[in-house]
């Protein structure tokens, strides 16, 4: 019995370790990359040389009149540069801003968001400047 009893409680702590040791994993997997509906022109990628693991992304966003964008977050830094039109940006815990050519914005790390254009007749182009992980989605839909 003593044996048995033995037998069951290493089981039990090593299934216990196992799904502590998942559990991060299973998180990630959880993490659906956003995708954005914007036309999305990438104008670099590279990694940060000093920065093990680190890349830099510059994009060039065109989003059409009336877009409205999925809310999402950002696990690193990004940076904004309104080139034409104007966005509504709401990011969570923040009121909304407007934005427009040659206002420049910094999102918050981990912190959803949701932008739509303005105008129902014109575009808004816009550069993003992504820090991440390499290899790793920078942008993840938000529930």
């Amino acid at each position: 019995m003593k044996k048995t009893s033995l037998v069951l409680s290493f089981a039990l702590a090593g299934a216990i370790i196992v799904g502590a040791a998942a559990s991060p994993n299973l998180h990630a997997q959880e993490q659906q990359e956003y995708i954005s509906k914007a036309k999305a022109t990438p104008l670099l990628k590279t990694t940060l040389a000093g920065m093990k693991g680190k890349e830099v992304n510059i994009v060039h966003f065109a989003a059409p009149p009336g877009f409205v964008g999925g809310k999402h977050f950002h696990p690193g830094h990004v940076f904004v540069y309104i080139l034409e039109g104007s966005l509504i940006v709401k990011m969570e815990g923040d009121a909304p801003r407007k934005l427009g050519p040659g206002d420049v914005f910094q999102e918050p790390q981990d912190r959803t968001m949701l932008a739509r254009n303005l105008s129902s007749t014109h575009g808004v182009k816009l550069l993003v400047f992504q820090i991440g992980d390499e290899g790793k989605p920078l942008m993840i839909k938000a529930k």
